[in-house]
Order: C-alpha cells, then structure tokens, then sequence
C-alpha cells in the first residue's frame, strides 16, 4: 500500500500507560522470596534432598545469569494477579512455570532425557494486509493457507503433550485468523501453556482484545520498528501502521494481556539517539517487554547486505545490558535480545528450547534458518525435535546448556 501524509506524531495523541513494574523495593524484596520459595518447593520435590535442591537452584542462577547477563528477578513486571521476568518465561505463578523450571531440572539431573520445549512461534497464516521491508514469510505471503484449524489445534495439542510452555502464533499476520484463534484457544489448555500472538497490531481493537484476555490469551507482541511514525510506516509499508500499533497496545493494556515490542534492528536504525528514544516510547507505552532481533538475510532480505557489523552490535549489548540492570532504568521494559546471548552460550533453536513453525507446516531452527524437519502434523513431537537436534544454525554455535 502507498504511503501518503500523516499529521505530525505527538505522544499526547495516545494517553501514558501505566507502569507494570513493581518499583517498590520492600514488594520486590517479598516477590522475590516468594518466587523463590516456590522454586525450592518444586526442586525438593524433584530432587528428594534439600542440600542437592539447594545446589539446583544456585546453578539454575548461575546458568541464568551467563545466560542473560543480568541478575535473577532483578526487574518484574506484574500484570494483573502474574509476574513476568522474561520474555519467553511463562508467568508466575502457573503450571506452565513449574513445567519450565521441571525442563531445566532435568537437563541438570544426569539420566534425564526429556526437557520438553521452552516456545514454539507457529505461522499460522499466510496472509497479511502490510508489505514489510524484513518479512521472512514473503515468498509465501498471501498465498492459499494450508493448515485447518483443526490441523492447529491437535498440533498445539500434540506439543503441550510433548511439555512445552510457551506458544507464540505468527504469520503473515495472526489477527486475520482471529475466529480461528478463538477456537484453538477454546480447545487446548491454558494452565500449562502461555499463548501470545505476535502481531502488527492491525486488527487489535479493544473488543477483540477483551475476547482474546477472556479466551486464554497471555500477552501480545507487536512489531514497532521505528519510534517515528512515518518511518515506521515506510518500513511496514503501510499507512498508518504505527497509529494502529499504538492504539493496539493501549487495548491489550486496558484487556490485562502482557504487552511488548518487537523491534527489527537495522544498521541504519541502531544509535544512541534512536534507541533512547525508542526506549522511552515503550516506556510511556507501558509494555513489559522489547524484543530485539538483528535483521537477516533471509525473506524479503535475501540476498542483501543486512548483518550488523560489530559496533553496531556492541551498542546492542550495551543497551540490552544497562536497561536491564540499572537503577535508573529500572521502570523501562525489560529487553528480549537473543544476538547477546547467542554471541556467548550459543543458540537455543533447532528444538534445543525452541523452534519455528512455517505457513505450511513445516518445523525448522527459526524464522530464518529454514533447515526444515519434516511436517508437524505427519510425524511425531520426539521425530520432529530429534531431526531438527541434526540441523545447525547459520550463524552462531548450539548450546550446550
């Protein structure tokens, strides 16, 4: 769609949402116990000894830390009766967190060989209405969808059997699909699995959002990939894409869902000025979370010179590190930022936490490492997870976590 005029943008356009993070140092001190109270709950009861349960939960801290570069439950937000600390942690307290901390005990416990999935992102359409300047699904964009609701459901099914806890629909653009996403929702557990969609925000009004809280629905992770309306229009390739991503977050917000950013980093974007200032417009936003993924080639990218060069990244880190850890920064959204930990522990997709779900069904290591395992809905969750355990990352090491 062309892109034409729009007024100036000014944030008084959209009213300050509230903060969802717990400031009080006194509270914070109280969740915290509580939080890990409930930890050691659940690790005696796995391990059958309080000195080994005790030594779990130090090394699932340590792992934590090298892992994230910050401290434990060093920033919460609580939305509604849940906290939330990560981006694809389930929130507490729930049985999809005490699946997620079973998972990681088991893979310290030798002779445990189940660890069950960390997040599934599922594209469960090809369609969407916007002409994303990064799209990794565009050579299947608008094109006849493949997988039946039903095909969905028994596969949400079959990998909330498998033990995973978080599952995040993509696309195309979900929302196109919303009375289908009812129905899933309708049909599959919402105790052990957290469901997010990850949108445009294009469709989100606010009844739809109140129906999606009431369905079951965890939170909404929606794309803003400039703090300057106009060029995040351009950059989406629609009009009026930021005013609708905007207004989205203010219905998830009044609905009680988790909200977040999403944010494409690019080597035009990424500058002290930029990211601050995108910082503070999820701030005043109220979101729990931004999401920080490094532009690839891959999709509508392939083939163009798109990797983030070292300074580019190091600013990254920088940013990733001092919003996350800072007093000052302390009511600032939590950043997600998958190159900091990749870059030093390896990555976690091809089925070792986490894999991706293509519009045709198809499991592979990512959105943009298309090493495809084979069709969800024809082979098993442990013959699809052990093929892709075979596939490689294009860019960084596996874990060995």
């Amino acid at each position: 769609m062309a892109i034409h005029h729009i007024s100036e943008y000014n944030l008084r356009d959209f009213p300050k949402q509230a903060s969802p993070f717990v400031l009080n140092s006194f509270e914070l001190l109280k969740l915290k116990a509580m939080v890990f109270g409930h930890m050691f709950k659940n690790v005696l009861a796995k391990t059958g000894n309080p000195f080994k349960a005790v030594k779990v939960i130090q090394q699932l801290r340590t792992k934590y830390q090298n892992v994230y570069g910050a401290v434990y439950l060093n920033k919460v937000a609580k939305v509604e009766d849940r906290l939330h600390w990560r981006l694809a942690a389930p929130g507490f307290p729930s049985k999809a967190i005490n699946k997620r901390l079973e998972n990681e005990i088991n893979r310290l416990i030798p002779g445990q060989t189940r660890f069950g999935m960390q997040s599934i992102i599922f594209a469960i359409t090809k369609k969407c209405r916007m002409n994303c300047e990064h799209c990794f699904e565009w050579d299947n964009l608008n094109k006849k969808d493949v997988l039946s609701t039903d095909d969905i459901i028994q596969t949400v099914i079959k990998y909330q059997e498998y033990g995973t806890t978080q599952m995040m629909f993509s696309g195309g653009e979900p929302l196109l699909r919303i009375n289908d996403i009812y129905k899933i929702l309708e049909a599959v557990r919402k105790d052990i699995t957290d469901f997010w969609i990850i949108t445009s925000g294009l469709g989100l009004s606010a009844e739809v959002a109140a129906r999606l809280k009431t369905s079951g629905l965890t939170g909404v992770l929606i794309s803003v990939d400039h703090h300057v309306p106009n060029e995040h229009d351009k950059f989406r390739g629609y009009e009026s894409a930021f005013d609708n991503a905007m207004q989205a977050v203010c219905n998830a917000n009044r609905a009680g869902l988790v909200t977040a950013f999403s944010l494409c980093a690019r080597k035009e974007y990424v500058s002290n000025e930029n990211l601050s200032a995108y910082m503070d417009l999820a701030r005043n936003m109220g979101v729990s979370f931004v999401q920080i993924i490094e532009a690839r080639a891959a999709g509508k990218y392939f083939g163009k010179e798109v990797k983030l060069d070292d300074e580019t990244v190091q600013l990254l880190e920088k940013y990733y590190t001092e919003y996350n850890s800072l007093n000052e920064f302390k009511d600032y959204p939590i950043i997600n930022y998958f190159g900091y930990h990749q870059r030093r522990v390896g990555c976690f997709g091809a089925g070792n936490r986490f894999f991706y779900i293509d519009t045709d069904g198809n499991a592979q290591s990512c959105p943009v490492c298309a090493n495809k395992a084979g069709k969800v809905t024809d082979r098993s969750a442990d013959e699809i997870v052990d093929s892709l355990a075979k596939t490689a990352c294009f860019d960084y090491e596996k874990t060995t976590l």
